[in-house]
């Protein structure tokens, strides 16, 4: 597993430990569900406004998006 996929893969555990639905998330970013679990699943990169945002409204720590 390469480093991105790592660190969404913190992401997704902290939005599941946190009950947050990734529906909820993926429309506050004006996503669709699709794109957001590619994100999440390391087969596409967050951009910095979308990290801005989550970490923002759900309270996701900025180091999960960037584990070594």
């Amino acid at each position: 597993m390469n480093d991105d996929a790592q660190a969404s893969q913190g992401v997704l555990k902290h939005l599941k430990a946190k009950q947050i639905k990734q529906e909820d998330v993926a429309n506050y970013l004006g996503i669709s569900r699709t794109t957001l679990n590619r994100k999440l699943n390391g087969s596409s990169e967050f951009k910095i406004s979308e990290i801005k945002l989550i970490h923002k409204q759900y309270n996701v720590p900025l180091s999960l998006f960037f584990e070594e």
